[in-house]
């Protein structure tokens, strides 16, 4: 039986909750980041992306591209990973073999993750909100030069949609 490992959980918890609770993002669909997350999605060759927020106890799409997702429990959201670095883009190129993810429900069932990228959304006061990403059940070896920056950049302007 393959496992996987829910998502910990940052050491700044209380006040990135408080700054999701005092953004109100966590109810806020944007539309206008739609597009941003379509060009996010294209800049890997994904099948969709998402944005997400991280709420108490569940991911919540905010903006889509090719989604139907609306939200999944934290415990087994990809998403829930990324926010604990919120300086990093989080690469998983191959989740069937990643022995954090190999069992995930999200990977061996619908919607079949095996390649994620993952930037963090970044609210001005510091806070991680979620996260700007694109996913595709085709493992990746590598990105493009320079697709790690741009990913982040893409972030900022999502983050910005969503808090407008």
């Amino acid at each position: 039986m393959l496992s996987f490992i829910k998502p910990s959980y940052p050491v700044d918890e209380a006040e990135r909750q408080a700054a999701v609770d005092r953004y109100g993002v966590a109810a806020r669909q944007s539309r206008a980041a739609d597009a941003l997350v379509a060009e996010a999605a294209q800049l890997f060759d994904a099948k969709f992306g998402i944005a997400t927020v991280i709420d108490r106890e569940k991911m919540i799409v905010n903006a889509r591209y090719r989604s139907d997702i609306q939200e999944i429990d934290r415990a087994i959201s990809f998403c829930g990973h990324a926010i604990l670095n919120p300086h990093n883009v989080m690469v998983i190129f191959n989740a069937s073999i990643d022995r954090r993810f190999a069992g995930n429900p999200l990977v061996r069932g619908s919607p079949h993750i095996a390649f994620y990228v993952g930037a963090p959304l970044v609210a001005p006061c510091g806070a991680v909100l979620g996260a700007l990403c694109a996913i595709d059940s085709l493992p990746r070896a590598q990105l493009l030069p320079g697709a790690r920056a741009e990913l982040q950049r893409l972030a900022g302007r999502v983050t910005e949609k969503l808090l407008g």
